[in-house]
């Protein structure tokens, strides 16, 4: 696919298309959110075990970390709006497939093809920005973008809760179902991959047009090897790692167990407390990117926002058993701190690959972060698991065991902040 030269300047039909992209991710984080509001019903419903309950979860989680890069090079090789409208139409069919679902493994078949279908709109999303707005606006554009999440994981827990309660589990993914479909209508309607001619377009700033067009998208795996021989790759994918590590693991996962065992929360008041992340979440990126523009270096933001990380986990590791309420409150508010500068990660790395690779890149770069914070999150638990089955270390607190379980968090913390001021240090 050749890239015509990107929007000269921002415009109503701008808006209007990142806006549905936005509305579009809404909806495919809500349905790979989604079923834990519910799981205990979906567990009675179709006579599951724990394990199976998780082996189902996991299939959706590993689906949509797999598709990154082929979401990625999808957006680049066939356009965005092909991607969000199989993306869509794929959403749709899979939640109305497992609300009809009698099974285990036709339930985790149903799970497995969300995550596939939602790995295909966050990066396609994102390259509709690279597409639509002048490169300036890039960084803000992915921030919002993924800020809109927050919306889901608002959805997802008292409206799907409340929705489930009245008229079942398996109604309300039938809805969500047909309301995915909708949305493929309005995807095909109203989305195109690139600008047309016309006011704000640079065809009409001839000084502004650069001296030739961006290649033709190369294949996937020459894409592939063109951006893994890049230094700069691992470099930006280490600091992204980093970042987004103690939101993966924390936040992701250990957070309320850690609220519930080493502060002696109740888990509702703990569930409470989690969700002040949302709205860090939603205001987060958009007010580290202004921070950015500000500085006029992203770089030097990412190094803040490690440290920043290196403060939080600390506090995890050695702050005081019976913390008050309002600390607690402060440190899940914090938490996502680190995921916040995403889109200036995004941003930084278009400086170093062609603009043909853009949604290649941005997928290979999504992967990383999520392989990542799998592994984290298993460190944890597996410290964790042996802390409490080992006689000598059984005898400590629950907040002694947390603490030396994010010790790994700590040092990865560390080493992403090494990397963030090695990355400030190239000119770009």
């Amino acid at each position: 696919m050749t890239l015509p030269p990107p929007l000269a300047k921002v415009t109503p039909r701008a808006l209007m298309v990142l806006s549905l992209a936005g509305l579009v991710y809404v909806f495919a984080a809500l349905e790979r959110i989604s079923p834990p509001v519910v799981a205990l019903d979906i567990m009675n419903a179709l006579g599951l075990k724990p394990d199976d309950l998780s082996l189902m979860f996991s299939l959706t989680f590993i689906a949509y970390a797999l598709t990154q890069p082929i979401a990625g090079f999808g957006a680049d090789w066939i356009g965005p709006k092909r991607c969000l409208l199989a993306a869509t139409i794929f959403l749709g069919g899979a939640s109305i497939w497992f609300s009809y679902s009698q099974s285990l493994w036709s339930a985790a078949l149903a799970r497995a093809l969300v995550g596939l279908a939602a790995g295909f709109v966050f990066v396609p999303a994102v390259r509709l920005a690279a597409n639509w707005l002048p490169p300036r606006h890039f960084a803000m554009a992915s921030s919002c973008i993924l800020a809109a999440s927050a919306l889901s994981n608002f959805l997802a827990g008292s409206p799907l809760a409340r929705s489930a309660d009245r008229f079942g589990w398996r109604w309300s993914f039938f809805a969500l179902g047909l309301a995915g479909l909708a949305l493929s209508g309005l995807v095909l309607a109203l989305i195109a991959d690139h600008p047309r001619p016309g006011p704000g377009h640079p065809q009409e700033h001839p000084q502004e047009l650069p001296q030739k067009r961006p290649a033709k998208t190369p294949h996937f795996w020459p894409s592939a090897r063109q951006i893994f021989s890049h230094p700069m790759f691992w470099l930006i994918s280490l600091v992204y790692t980093g970042t987004d590590l103690l939101y993966d693991t924390f936040t992701g996962l250990w957070a309320g167990p850690y609220l519930i065992e080493a502060h002696g929360l109740s888990a509702v008041a703990a569930g409470d407390i989690l969700s002040t992340a949302s709205l860090g979440f939603l205001v987060g990126g958009p007010l580290v990117v202004f921070w950015g523009n500000r500085w006029g270096s992203y770089s030097k933001v990412l190094i803040c926002l490690t440290l920043g990380n290196i403060g939080l986990t600390s506090f995890i590791i050695w702050g005081p058993a019976q913390s008050p309420p309002w600390m607690l409150y402060l440190l899940c508010l914090a938490a996502p701190l680190g995921v916040h500068g995403t889109g200036l990660i995004f941003a930084l790395s278009k400086n170093y690959f062609p603009e043909n690779i853009t949604g290649t890149l941005i997928g290979f770069l999504n992967l990383m972060p999520f392989l990542a914070g799998a592994l984290m999150q298993n460190i944890v638990g597996f410290i964790l698991a042996r802390l409490q089955a080992d006689p000598l270390t059984g005898a400590l607190t629950a907040h002694e065991q947390y603490a030396q379980a994010f010790i790994p968090v700590l040092f990865w913390s560390f080493l992403t902040f090494m990397a963030s001021v090695w990355l400030h240090s190239k000119k770009h």
